[in-house]
C-alpha cells in the first residue's frame, strides 16, 4: 500500500518551503468530521476555534466510557452487562454533563445525555429499552469525535483552506503522498543519494510468516557508484519456515495469565531442536510466554474454529462479538495453520490468534517466535505493551539480511565497490 498514494501526509504550516524546494506534487483533499444528520448551526465556528473545541471536549475517561457504550449497542446482552459495569462512571458523568450552562447546540446535547443516563438508572427506562438510551447519546459520541479530530488538526498545524457542509461537515485540507514525498527528498540531487524501492517478502528471507513489507534503501553516491539494489530473499516458496518450525517445540508449556511470572521465565527441558525453533531457542528460560486468559465465551469459539479459519467459519450463535461480524476482518480469531507461514503478525492479543492446536491465546513469545525473535530477547512492559511492541516490529531475520546487504556498500577505501563477501564474512564473525 505505501507504493501508492493511499498513505499522505497532510500539509502543515511548515511544509511550504520543502514543498517548493523539491516540487512535491500536491492534492487537494477533505478531512470528515461530521456526518450530515448531525449538523448544526455554528459548526463551522467551532471547529476553526481551539478555545471552543476545548471548551466542550470532554476527557479521553468521559467519553471512553460513554463509547463503551455505543459501540454495544447492536448486542442487548452485551450492552446491559456494560451498562451495569458502569453505571458509577457513567451517573458521575451524568452529574457532570447536567450542569452545563450555555445555550448553544452542544451544551443543550451534553445536558440531554445527561438526562438520558439519569432516567436510564432511574428505572425510567427498562432493561429492554436500554437502546433507546444509544439512541439518545449517539449525537453527543459523533460530536465528540468531531472535536477530537478538529483539535488533532490544530495541534498539528495542518493547514486548513476552510470547512464546508456539502455532504457533512469537512476540513479542506492539501496532502501528498509519502512515498513521493520521500522520493524527491532523497532522490533529489542536492540530496546526493541514490534510491531503490520494492516489497519485499520476510518469508523469503527465513521468517515464518508472509509479511510483505515496502522498503526504500538510499546511499549516498560516493560509495554506490553503480547504484543500490534491494536485498534477494533466497528461500524459496516450498521451503518457505512454517509455524510447526517456530513453535511447536514449546507448545506443551503452559503459559502465564500473569506478566510478573512470564518476565520470569519458564525453564525449558534440554530438548534437541533443529532448524528455526532451534535457532530461536538461544535461552534456557523462556521468557514472555504469558498470553490473555481464555473466558468461557471465547473458549467455545476457540474449539468451534479449525486449523486456519478464523471469526467468520463460526455459526452465527457465536458470532456475537463484533457490532457487525460481516465486517469483521479475516485476521480476527484466526486460528494458525501449523503447516503454513502466519500471516502478518500484528497484535495478535487484539485479534484474537489462537495456538494451531490448543484452545487458548498465542502468547507474546509465541508471536515473538514467529517474527524471529530469539528467546533471549526480553519484552517489557504492560501485557498489551509486550503484544504491540511485537507486531509493530520488523522481523530480526529480515533486518540482518537488510543489514547486511546495505554493509556491502561501505568502503573504507573509498573506491566505490562493494565490500567484497570474503570481508564482509571476516568482518562480522
Amino acid at each position: 500500500m505505501l507504493q501508492s498514494n493511499v498513505h499522505q501526509f497532510f500539509v502543515d504550516e511548515n511544509d511550504g518551503e520543502t514543498i517548493k524546494k523539491y516540487g512535491i506534487q500536491t492534492t487537494a483533499t477533505t478531512i470528515p468530521l461530521l456526518d450530515a444528520e448531525f449538523l448544526f448551526e455554528g459548526a463551522e465556528d467551532v471547529v476553526a476555534d481551539v478555545e471552543a473545541i476545548n471548551r466542550f471536549l470532554w476527557d479521553e475517561e468521559e467519553y471512553l466510557v460513554l463509547n463503551v457504550i455505543y459501540k454495544n449497542r447492536k448486542n442487548g446482552n452485551k450492552l446491559i452487562v456494560a451498562l451495569t459495569k458502569h453505571q458509577k462512571k457513567l451517573l458521575k458523568l451524568a452529574d457532570v454533563l447536567l450542569t452545563v450552562k450555555g445555550d448553544q447546540h452542544l451544551s443543550e446535547q451534553w445536558r440531554a445525555v445527561g438526562r438520558a443516563i439519569r432516567c436510564y438508572f432511574e428505572g425510567k427506562l427498562t432493561a429492554m429499552e436500554a437502546e433507546k438510551l444509544c439512541v439518545s447519546i449517539e449525537p453527543a459520541i459523533m460530536l465528540q469525535r468531531m472535536l477530537s479530530k478538529a483539535l488533532e488538526i490544530h495541534e498539528n498545524k495542518i493547514v486548513v483552506a476552510g470547512y464546508n457542509r456539502n455532504h457533512g461537515l469537512v476540513a479542506e485540507v492539501t496532502s501528498m503522498a509519502v512515498i513521493e514525498y520521500i522520493k524527491k527528498i532523497l532522490g533529489a540531487p542536492s540530496s546526493g543519494y541514490v534510491i531503490k524501492d520494492g516489497v519485499l517478502s520476510a518469508a523469503t528471507f527465513g521468517a515464518p510468516q508472509k509479511r510483505m513489507r515496502f522498503v526504500i534503501i538510499g546511499i549516498k553516491k560516493e560509495r554506490a557508484s553503480e547504484g543500490v539494489d534491494l536485498p534477494k530473499g533466497m528461500v524459496a516458496e516450498d521451503n518457505f519456515n512454517t509455524v510447526w518450525n517456530a513453535i511447536s517445540d514449546i507448545e506443551d508449556v503452559e503459559p502465564s495469565s500473569a506478566v510478573s511470572v512470564g518476565n520470569e521465565g519458564v525453564v525449558l527441558l534440554p530438548k534437541k531442536v533443529n532448524g528455526l525453533g532451534g535457532q530461536l531457542r538461544d535461552s534456557k528460560k523462556l521468557y514472555n510466554h504469558v498470553a490473555t486468559d481464555t473466558t468461557p465465551e471465547a473458549l467455545e469459539r476457540f474449539k468451534a474454529i479449525q486449523q486456519g479459519a478464523n471469526f467468520h467459519s463460526l455459526a452465527p450463535e457465536l458470532r456475537t462479538t463484533y457490532s457487525d461480524p460481516k465486517r469483521t476482518q479475516n485476521t480476527i480469531y484466526l486460528r494458525l495453520n501449523y503447516q503454513e507461514p502466519s500471516g502478518t503478525v500484528v497484535n495478535v492479543r487484539k485479534s484474537m490468534w489462537i495456538h494451531p492446536v490448543k484452545d487458548r491465546a498465542l502468547s507474546v513469545r509465541e508471536a515473538a517466535r514467529l517474527q524471529t525473535f530469539p528467546d533471549s530477547f526480553i519484552f517489557c512492559g504492560t501485557k498489551d505493551s509486550q503484544y504491540q511492541q511485537v507486531g509493530n516490529a520488523v522481523p530480526p531475520i529480515l533486518a540482518k539480511a537488510i543489514a547486511e546487504h546495505l554493509y556491502r556498500y561501505l568502503d573504507d577505501d573509498n573506491d566505490c565497490n562493494p565490500v567484497s563477501p570474503a570481508r564482509l564474512n571476516k568482518s562480522t564473525d
